[in-house]
């Protein structure tokens, strides 16, 4: 015997367990409303990378471990608006000195270039999405400048998020 649907109804399937049903429960149309504001709010955050961008503001706190965290909070947010519209330098979370350690790390011989695979792992260690493809080999101030623009422009990306073009 077939089951009849009324139409505009979201179903869902009740599981009780231990044994399987194929048992259909219709959602109030209070739950659908909350279902519904619950995905906006989520779809709003992951457009606009909010989450993205509260752990970057904290890590840069938390580096910077100011006796007034509000108020270097509104000079990285003034930071980050001027970097934006390129006025300002990109207040990136690492500095050059911390990069040019992480890469030395990669590099215990001191030969002065990574491979591919090192650097794959280096973007990684650093939480940066590699976009581009690597030289068998690299020099490693070719890797720090590359470290550098990967850095700046995820922090464009991030404080550019879900604004109009």
């Amino acid at each position: 015997m077939e089951e009849e649907y009324e139409p505009g109804v979201i179903y869902v399937c009740k599981c009780v367990c231990p044994e399987v049903s194929s048992e259909r429960v219709a959602i109030s149309a209070h739950k659908k409303r909350i279902l519904g504001i619950v995905s906006e709010t989520e779809n709003y955050l992951r457009e606009r990378k909010i989450p993205q961008l509260i752990r970057f503001l904290i890590s840069k706190i938390l580096a910077q471990e100011s006796d007034k965290p509000l108020l270097y909070l509104e000079k990285l947010l003034d930071d980050c608006m001027l970097f934006r519209v390129g006025v300002g330098t990109a207040p990136v979370l690492y500095e050059n000195r911390h990069l040019e350690a992480v890469i030395k790390s990669f590099d215990p011989g001191q030969r002065g270039w990574l491979t591919a695979g090192q650097i794959r792992r280096l973007y990684a260690t650093l939480g940066l999405a590699i976009k581009d493809e690597f030289n068998e080999s690299m020099s490693c101030e070719t890797v720090l400048k590359k470290v550098n623009e990967a850095q700046e422009n995820e922090l464009f990306d991030l404080i550019s998020a879900g604004m109009d073009d």
